[in-house]
């Protein structure tokens, strides 16, 4: 006879097999899956609602008192996995219940957490999902990557809701420099993310072998297919995958069963202080900083900040093109009726070091030429980096890169790179 023991939650008694879930529970535990989760308590960016409110704007259907932490039964379970009718099959296992019951049971504030933050982002990963053709339930896969964190970066350095990798988030035209990573632009990396899902679907024809390898790379995953005799089941590759990938199909299924399914268990959203009501400004040459513009127009700085996760800092890339920004409409409607107030002309100076008339780099510091606009040719030294580079000159580490053809923001010392300053260099 199988072995039990109880655990007793209030009010609801919950009866879980021992020999076959504590390692699931265990795993669970200890995966990235539960640490992204956890980051929350710490790593959270937005302003929650009073939450006795929140219960209170949510109907209580099922009449669940505060704190109460209700269990349903597996076959209570599967019938609404299988009610969701996704295009991606949801399987009922004990790893899949172990993650239910890691959401649902130990992870419930976090959880609530995820909840606010559904409008936010949903919205978003539905329109591009729509776009390219991707089954709309993929949007949950950023809760197993990311907890909805635009900031989270885990422990290998993947960045951003869908947790890239710089290389990759390269290869996927997304744009990484001194000001600004678009890893953690929520449109943007949903984009690529997309494109990546679109990829992986025409080689494997297979959503669940098309989610490991998001997790784990193509090859991990051609790997384990021919380890197991060439069979392209995920449950039955499963043994041959990394440890990491064999928990992570599982989670995802977790998530699109309790995050449909909320108000069964008990939990509702921890509702943040958030602007649905957007704008779009294009920042066209000019200097703008976050915290100045938070000022002048009277919006929370906070505000501005989690509208636009992508940039590092307080200050908004110059562009000739135009740098899109969001802001609320109250922004936008004050800059189209006195622009001057917010949009300011550039007006960095470049500071030139005094040299000494007999400094040997005197000739080849930098120098002034004619040509199409201003020209500097700037000679690097010794722990230059583009960058800081950039930065002396008011322009962008991409605008460098351009001039001078450079590859991966590489430069060694004596090499003269080409540069047009914002303002009129005076040496």
């Amino acid at each position: 006879m199988m072995n039990f023991f109880r655990i007793l939650l209030m009010p609801a008694l919950l009866l879980i097999p021992f020999s076959e879930n504590l390692a699931q529970v265990s795993e669970c535990e200890q995966s990235p899956i539960a640490c992204m989760l956890d980051s929350l308590l710490s790593n959270y960016h937005f302003k929650v609602k009073n939450r006795m409110n929140n219960r209170n704007q949510v109907k209580n259907v099922y009449g669940y008192a505060e704190g109460e932490i209700p269990v349903a039964e597996p076959q209570v379970v599967k019938d609404r996995m299988r009610r969701l009718g996704y295009e991606i099959p949801l399987n009922y296992n004990p790893q899949v219940q172990a993650f239910i019951d890691m959401y649902t049971l130990r992870r419930r504030d976090q959880v609530e957490k995820v909840l606010g933050l559904m409008p936010v982002y949903f919205p978003i990963f539905e329109e591009v999902f729509d776009k390219a053709g991707i089954p709309m339930e993929i949007k949950y896969l950023s809760i197993v990557e990311s907890a909805l964190n635009p900031h989270a970066i885990s422990r290998v350095g993947a960045t951003g809701a869908w947790q890239f990798m710089y290389y990759t988030a390269r290869l996927y035209n997304l744009n990484i420099d001194t000001y600004v990573d678009e890893r953690r632009d929520p449109y943007k990396s949903a984009v690529a993310a997309a494109e990546y899902f679109k990829n992986m679907y025409r080689i494997y024809k297979d959503w669940h072998l098309v989610i490991a390898a998001y997790n784990c790379g193509p090859g991990n995953v051609n790997k384990a297919i021919r380890r197991s005799g060439g069979k392209t089941n995920f449950w039955e590759i499963s043994p041959y995958l990394p440890a990491e990938t064999r928990g992570y199909v599982p989670a995802f299924m977790a998530a699109c069963y309790v995050f449909n399914y909320p108000a069964e268990h008990n939990l509702y959203p921890q509702q943040i202080e958030f602007t649905y009501h957007q704008d779009t400004m294009h920042v066209v040459q000019c200097k703008l900083n976050l915290k100045e513009l938070a000022e002048t127009t009277g919006v929370e700085y906070e505000m501005l900040k989690n509208l636009n996760p992508e940039l590092k800092t307080d200050f908004v890339p110059y562009s000739e093109k135009g740098y899109v920004l969001r802001v609320p409409v109250k922004v936008s409607q004050i800059a189209a009726s006195n622009p001057e107030s917010v949009f300011k002309p550039s007006t960095v100076s470049i500071e030139t070091p005094s040299i000494a008339s007999n400094s040997t780099d005197a000739s080849d510091s930098r120098q002034l030429v004619s040509g199409k606009g201003n020209v500097v040719y700037h000679t690097v030294r010794s722990g230059d980096v583009v960058g800081n580079i950039a930065k002396k000159y008011g322009v962008t580490p991409s605008q460098i890169a351009q001039w001078n053809g450079l590859y991966k923001y590489r430069i060694k010392p004596g090499q003269k790179l080409k540069i047009y300053p914002r303002t009129q260099y005076k040496g």
